[in-house]
């Protein structure tokens, strides 16, 4: 939470932070778990990961190593880093040097600890707004949030603790949930396919983080449920206060994703734009042979954003009576941020100077060419940020 927590550290001491922040306990040392804990000490918050059969193998799922963002590529720079020019696969580790490569990243982590339990969790209850985790040899942890990464939600069940309904609905586009994504989710069906943060909250009671074996879970879900953790911990708020926006603005910060396309890199310099526009709903995904596809070049049609665009800026509404066309032309797009965004002639000299550079677009700078999808969803991000207004837990956007 780099960016919104070094705002609130502008506004507190870190002697008041230290005195009222609330911690995250993490139950299990699995791969997800592991991301969970690192994510949330990254986050600025007192993690504790509670370790029940030591750390001394972790072996790494195809799932865990699918995509090299986030948690995963922060790993795999530390195993290139290890190995020093030896001639060794990152993709083929075996899982007793994968553990000592977690540990030592672990142990230079501020904020994290690792406690090893040979005594089995006799309770878990909520008091007040703090967790309660009892042992049966009689010792005690306490937190403001808990995460489950057992294999099998085995500290949900002692907990009493409800995991809501994994599968997502299916069809494309079902509701809006989507917009509230923290992490792509393998759900046969739905698209576009990535997981409301909602999914990772236990239901019938608040801060319990369940990252169990109804999600699938990998490292790139335990990186979410950190993150989401954290947020409550920090702010000593209950996860239905939970803010969806700051929480994948960290997400992004950590090198993460919450959303992909099957013809869009996660390397790609412009994947974040598409990624935060396409998330909004301004621009929606197509399906076309099983594939869920941004089609970037593709051209832009102005029904086509007319009410996702409407939406967020009803001032638009008044832009659209004057411009229906079929395909967009850079000088069409920059009409409606300047309308829509109050900006002057400027924008257009600003656009020019960073055509290249700041923009990463190719090609040269001409009002009257047609604009793809991605030269969109990138002007979009930069100048109107829709992705800054806020929207609740069913991902509807908050006046």
């Amino acid at each position: 939470m780099r960016k919104y927590l070094t705002v609130f550290f502008c506004l507190v001491s870190a002697t008041v932070f230290a005195q009222k922040a609330k911690s995250v306990i993490v139950l299990g040392a699995t791969p997800a778990g592991l991301a969970a804990a690192i994510q949330s000490a990254h986050s600025g918050v007192k993690t504790t990961l509670v370790d029940f059969n030591g750390i001394e193998t972790v072996a790494l799922s195809a799932a865990d190593k699918q995509y090299k963002i986030g948690v995963y590529a922060d790993f795999l720079k530390r195993v290139d880093s290890l190995q020093k020019g030896k001639n060794l696969s990152s993709e083929n580790l075996v899982p007793s040097y994968t553990a000592t490569v977690f540990k030592g990243w672990m142990d230079t982590i501020k904020n994290l600890s690792v406690i090893k339990r040979a005594a089995p969790v006799k309770k878990i209850q909520r008091d007040g707004k703090t967790w309660e985790i009892e042992f049966t040899d009689n010792s005690e942890l306490k937190a403001g949030v808990l995460v489950d990464a057992s294999l099998k939600s085995d500290f949900a069940r002692i907990a009493n603790v409800k995991a809501p309904e994994a599968k997502l609905s299916e069809g494309l586009y079902p509701d809006k949930t989507y917009r509230t994504s923290v992490a792509f989710f393998n759900s046969p069906g739905a698209y576009p396919g990535g997981l409301p943060v909602t999914k990772l909250f236990a239901e019938n009671v608040a801060n319990f983080v369940i990252v169990g074996e109804s999600l699938n879970p990998n490292i790139l879900l335990g990186q979410a449920a950190g993150t989401a953790a954290a947020f409550c911990g920090f702010f000593e708020v209950e996860n239905k206060d939970l803010d969806v926006r700051k929480t994948q603005g960290e997400l992004i910060s950590f090198r993460s994703q919450f959303l992909r396309f099957d013809d869009v890199a996660l390397s790609d310099s412009l994947a974040v734009s598409i990624m935060k526009v396409a998330i909004t709903g301004i621009l929606k995904g197509k399906l076309k042979d099983n594939k869920f596809l941004f089609l970037q070049d593709s051209t832009v049609s102005s029904d086509e954003i007319r009410q996702p665009i409407r939406e967020y800026y009803s001032r638009s509404q008044i832009w659209f009576l004057d411009h229906k066309v079929e395909k967009l032309t850079l000088e069409d797009v920059l009409s409606l941020i300047k309308f829509t965004g109050n900006r002057g002639n400027e924008l257009d000299k600003e656009v020019e100077r960073g055509w290249k550079s700041s923009l990463k677009f190719d090609g040269k700078f001409d009002l009257k060419k047609t604009i793809t999808r991605r030269q969109f969803a990138r002007l979009v991000d930069l100048y109107l940020r829709p992705f800054d207004r806020l929207i609740d837990l069913n991902g509807n956007l908050k006046s």
